[in-house]
């Protein structure tokens, strides 16, 4: 459901647990869910949609990079290691100025 108030503090979003079964990957599935959700956000009026993915998890890079995600930044080594767990890249696109967010 679109938040109720939705304003300027509401107009990011992001993307968490996408995951694809291993014996259905390299069909397609993952980039349809991530159009899919592009567009489901920006007809909530997200227009700015983020992702973490871990740094080197490169399938998954390749995947955001394909549907229209660019690096924002890394998480540093020490951050990483502090919540012991693999170091990741933030990961951006623009949903406002795209009519068509499938890419």
């Amino acid at each position: 459901m679109k938040p109720k108030g939705i304003g300027a503090d509401f107009a990011r979003g992001y993307l968490s647990n996408v995951c694809v079964a291993g014996e259905l990957q390299r069909n397609g599935l993952g980039y349809a869910l991530i159009c899919k959700a592009k567009m489901v956000a920006k007809d909530m009026g997200i227009s700015d949609l983020y992702v973490h993915v871990a740094i080197d998890n490169e399938p998954a890079k390749k995947l955001y990079i394909k549907c229209g995600f660019v690096q924002e930044n890394e998480e540093p080594a020490w951050q990483a290691r502090f919540l012991d767990r693999p170091r990741r890249l933030l990961l951006w696109t623009d949903l406002s100025n795209s009519s068509d967010v499938s890419m």
